[in-house]
């Protein structure tokens, strides 16, 4: 097999080319056009194209950020997701290091939900929704990968904390989206709780919680401050869920162990 540091170079470029599919499909789902079907396009003059204008992140900066027909600024977000997202792809491979079949099973199923967390973030960072387009394949592939697991570590009681996390943060996010009446949080909130219960277990899921809720606020606080906000504006939620979600299932672990020895608990 090839070496763990050669692997993450090869899945962070994949991760790149990846990056680009997924502003390709955000725009596409947001349209109501078809992922597969059809030549990329500028969003504003309709134009198709080409080879030459899609390179990721190459072709944005060449473009200095405009649309090569039309001139129209080309959102900031195309190069940021291509970016992040080979970023993510490669750490995920470094920290996962798979040494054998199994191994490398467990990392494509990754790989592909984070690629759904990925779009769900960026969705929900434009549009302030959660797609159930996106968010209901999730769900089943992250089912798929807790029963692999089981599998691999040949233990039904590996199912069980998953689904349990699952069910337990379902169950608070709807109780807290039915007392505020989706002031506080939506619909898609709930299942994107449920989703991150079955990839990080209940401890996980307090883990990527704390961070999500601690993160936003001081986003929040920070855009207030500069005037960016105004107290009663919404700011999206998913993205810090999603945040928290990767940081936890790749390096939950150790910050938890980081967190008992720094306090003397273990």
């Amino acid at each position: 097999m090839l070496s763990n540091t050669l692997l993450t170079a090869y899945v962070a470029l994949v991760g790149l080319i990846i990056g680009s599919a997924i502003n390709a499909i955000v725009w596409r789902l947001y349209v109501g056009r078809s992922w597969v079907k059809g030549r990329s396009m500028c969003p504003e003059c309709k134009h198709e194209l080409g080879a030459k204008d899609l390179v990721p992140v190459i072709s944005w900066l060449m473009l200095r950020g405009r649309c090569r027909y039309c001139k129209a600024k080309i959102h900031w977000q195309y190069p940021v997701v291509e970016l992040a997202t080979a970023l993510l792809f490669g750490l995920s491979t470094y920290a996962m290091a798979p040494a054998d079949l199994g191994g490398a099973v467990r990392l494509v199923l990754w790989l592909i939900i984070l690629t759904l967390l990925i779009i769900l973030a960026v969705y929900d960072a434009r549009w302030m929704i959660l797609p159930d387009k996106i968010m209901v394949p999730a769900i089943l592939i992250a089912l798929v990968y807790v029963g692999a697991e089981m599998l691999r570590l040949q233990s039904l009681t590996v199912g069980r904390g998953p689904l349990l996390a699952a069910l337990v943060g379902g169950g608070a996010f709807y109780a807290l989206v039915a007392a505020t009446k989706g002031r506080a949080m939506g619909g898609g909130d709930i299942k994107l709780v449920f989703l991150m219960g079955l990839l990080v277990g209940l401890k996980g899921l307090a883990l990527a919680l704390m961070f999500a809720f601690d993160v936003a606020a001081i986003v929040g606080l920070t855009l207030i401050a500069l005037k960016l906000r105004k107290r009663r504006d919404h700011i999206a939620f998913g993205p810090f869920l999603v945040a928290g979600t990767i940081i936890t299932f790749l390096y939950g672990h150790d910050i938890v162990q980081w967190y008992l020895h720094f306090n003397g608990l273990a």
